[in-house]
């Protein structure tokens, strides 16, 4: 009797969970990025996470901004694991 025909095919990639593709994109905040804010270009100083609450600084700036207020193009990013070349 064959043991391994009774076990079920395993898919080559594992199965995402729903609403996950291979790609997702989100914006990325960093020191130096241009971001438009209130009309006008400003760049990112640094970045604070605070109590599960983002808070982006702006150069020339004592008071953090709110992202949502912030227009940031999104980045890219993949969920699939890159081969490394031998």
């Amino acid at each position: 009797m064959d043991t391994f025909a009774a076990l079920p095919a395993v898919p080559d990639q594992p199965e995402s969970p729903q609403g996950w593709g291979p790609r997702f994109r989100m914006p990325l905040y960093r020191p130096g990025t241009r971001v438009r804010h209130a009309g006008s270009w400003e760049t990112v100083s640094h970045v604070a996470l605070r109590r599960h609450d983002l808070s982006v600084y702006l150069v020339g700036r004592n008071e953090p901004v709110d992202p949502l207020h912030i227009e940031l193009e999104p980045t890219v990013f993949t969920t699939l694991r890159a081969s490394t070349a031998q």
